[in-house]
């Protein structure tokens, strides 16, 4: 098949070929194999409009209006607001003549598996999973853009390799015996992955970058760079399970398993995991009889289980690490001198580096109701993490500013509830139901172990981490409105450096104030005065979709879903617009709400708001929301009306994603950190012949 796709900002397009092939073939009644092959060759040649944040990026949206994307030859203009560098504007047309990009994979991921029936209720099945992905980035900067520096601009050549394998191998006992019901496995498992890559930086070439990306050889190169980065691990597993049943009714499962990881420290590289489950099909006893007519099926499940984290970024980082110092030193020998470049040690090694482990114990009820017409499962869990993987700050004193290390402790429990129901079911109409709720809070019990003179484990605020607080907790200043234009306001705002129509922050604690002589207090900031104010990491989920079929060849389907109970960092609420002088210099920028004397409201600071001296400020705001996920039609063509075209089946349906969002939030996508997130509308066919 073949993908061309044109994003929602211009220049961001995407296009791939893609071919899969499967094959599988029975063999003997013993012996079945097969093969997945998928190719996947894709561009991701993006240079898309610029639309950065930051007052100094680029933005084509800042541009005013009146802005000219011509001269008076009909040439693109460079700086189409003022026809100068300084506060001249974006056009991504007149830049885009001096750039080029070829940036793409070529994938290939193979699937190849046999399996073996043997007597006695054995099985043997085997899995072998080799993925090859080359990767490439071409890049061009001429330094023939006006006012470009030469020293700056080239070109950009990378280039990378990547070759993984995984295979599995399984051995399945599954016997009955009367009502009991065996079933035993025994798994191996191997991985191996390897990464190469080559990057050169070549700029300020010579006699000309005309020939773009294709030509490197005349870069200066004492301007210029190169890197490399290779990488290679890999890890096993072996695992062992035993499912036991009787009468379908009571049901056990215990598992254990060993898993080697050659990123971690070399005296702790394997971990061991294991887990029990507990099941009960209650409604199968005889004191539930009654209940039959109106309940099929209700089971309790108890489990608990330990498993392991992996991740943590750089697979040498429990390694030591050499590095250059940087400059050179000359020592002498025999009377000759000589000059070399010295090493240092970069990193600290963490041999005693292990996996991060997580405990979870779980009950959960499963119940169908008419005939299946309701059916509900709910689970409650609880969750404890540790030897959380993180780097562990050092005394300035050992040289080394922190080492790789097993800390932390987080506690996560929380309620799931799912629900289906078949609401109308009658010849020409079926009205189905899901819906989905979650709710889940998390708790920071230890972090570096590191106690005060009282007992009292420290927190650690740099990174917000705070114990008996939730991962994403906002410790922070809280605002009280604005200062206003009154002889009060006025005096006050003064105190701190501000002026009316900045935001009027809280001093919580005083006894740290500074007190004049005539007795004037003024407020000192800093982190006593901060308070927690909720949490980033939204604690209730739910989601909510309806599907329609009407005379049996139309359906109807809608979707929606709600995060709720968090905030978020209003970064606009200081109406930094006229930051860097926009809205001096007349550049284009979303309309605020904002203070002025003759509109003193209370929410909102003026134009260029400043906080108290020595505090960096902004706000935090409720980011729950509701979106409307999804609407999609679809229609299936009979087949007495198709069948005579020789069509064996034939659909066709048309979808609409993000139909639309509704929330307290003031700017942007309070999903999609303020951007804005498009609008989708899909039409598809599906034909059969």
């Amino acid at each position: 098949g073949y993908i061309n796709n044109e994003g929602a900002v211009q220049g961001n397009e995407y296009n791939a070929f893609r071919s899969n092939m499967k094959i599988n073939a029975k063999i003997t009644d013993w012996l079945e194999v097969g093969a997945n092959v998928n190719f996947q060759d894709r561009s991701d040649g993006d240079i898309q409009v610029s639309l950065g944040s930051n007052y100094w990026d680029n933005n084509m949206l800042r541009n005013s209006p009146y802005a000219s994307m011509y001269d008076n030859n009909g040439n693109y203009e460079q700086y189409p607001m003022s026809g100068l560098p300084t506060n001249g504007g974006y056009n991504y047309y007149f830049d885009r003549q001096y750039y080029d990009l070829e940036k793409g994979y070529t994938v290939l991921n193979t699937i190849f598996n046999a399996k073996i029936t043997l007597p006695a209720g054995f099985s043997y099945q085997f899995n072998i999973a080799p993925r090859y992905q080359w990767f490439y980035d071409r890049y061009w900067m001429s330094a023939d853009l006006p006012n470009a520096s030469a020293a700056d601009r080239g070109v950009n050549r990378g280039w990378s390799k990547n070759f993984d394998w995984n295979l599995n191998n399984t051995i399945t006992w599954d016997k009955i015996f009367g009502e009991h019901h065996f079933t035993a496995i025994l798994v191996q498992e191997a991985e191996e992955h390897r990464y190469w890559s080559d990057n050169v930086n070549a700029r300020n070439i010579t006699p000309s970058d005309a020939l773009g990306f294709h030509y490197t050889q005349g870069a200066n190169k004492t301007q210029s760079g190169f890197s490399t980065n290779d990488t290679h691990y890999t890890a096993a597993s072996y695992l062992g399970r035993l499912f036991y049943s009787f009468k379908d009714r009571y049901m056990f499962t215990g598992t254990f398993r060993r898993d080697g990881y050659s990123g971690f420290g070399s005296n702790n590289p394997w971990g061991n995991f294991g887990s029990v489950g507990l099941s009960w099909v209650f409604s199968e006893e005889n004191f539930m009889s009654d209940a039959h007519d109106w309940m099929d099926m209700g089971k309790l499940r108890l489990s608990w289980g330990t498993n392991g984290n992996r991740e943590f970024g750089d697979v040498y980082s429990t390694l030591s690490n050499l590095s250059l110092a940087g400059g050179s030193m000359v020592y002498y020998q025999n009377g000759n001198s000589n000059v070399v470049n010295p090493l240092y040690m970069s990193r600290l090694a963490a041999p005693n580096l292990e996996w991060e482990k997580t405990k979870a114990w779980n009950i959960g009820l499963d119940f169908s109701f008419l005939n299946g017409r309701l059916t509900a499962n709910m689970d409650y869990y609880l969750k404890k993490t540790t030897d959380m993987i993180m780097s562990q700050r050092l005394p300035s004193f050992s040289g080394f500013g922190s080492i790789m290390a097993n800390l932390d402790e987080v506690q996560n429990q929380g309620f799931e509830i799912a629900l289906n129901s078949t609401n109308i079911q009658n010849r020409n109409f079926i009205w189905n139901t899901s819906v989905g709720f979650s709710i889940n809070k998390n708790k920071i019990n230890h972090i570096y172990y590191d106690y005060d003179e009282n007992g009292v484990e420290k927190d650690d605020t740099s990174n917000g981490w705070f114990i008996g607080q939730a991962i994403g907790t906002i410790w922070y200043y809280e605002t009280d409105g604005v200062w206003q234009n009154t002889p009060e306001d006025i005096a006050s705002a003064a105190l701190v450096g501000q002026k009316p129509g900045d935001p009027k922050v809280v001093n919580h604690y005083t006894e740290d104030d500074r007190i004049l002589e005539d007795g004037t207090r003024i407020p000192v900031y800093n982190d006593n005065d901060k308070v927690y104010q909720g949490t980033t990491a939204p604690p209730v989920y739910w989601n909510l979709r309806n599907d329609f079929t009407l005379w049996k060849d139309l359906t109807l389907s809608v979707s929606l879903y709600s995060y709720m109970g968090h905030k978020s960092r209003a970064g606009y609420w200081l109406n930094q617009e006229n930051g860097g002088s926009q809205v001096t210099n007349g550049f284009n920028v979303a309309a605020r709400k904002y203070w002025t004397p003759d509109n003193p409201i209370n929410d909102y600071p003026r134009l260029k708001a400043t906080s108290p001296g020595g505090v960096s400020y902004n706000i935090y705001q409720n980011a729950s929301f509701l979106r409307f996920d999804n609407i999609s039609v679809g229609y299936t063509f009979p087949k007495t009306m198709i069948q005579p075209l020789k069509i064996q089946a034939l659909s066709v349906n048309l979808t609409l994603k993000n139909v639309g969002v509704i929330s307290g939030w003031s700017a942007g996508d309070p999903e999609n950190s303020d951007a804005n997130t498009p609008r989708t509308l899909l039409f598809g066919l599906n034909m059969t012949l």
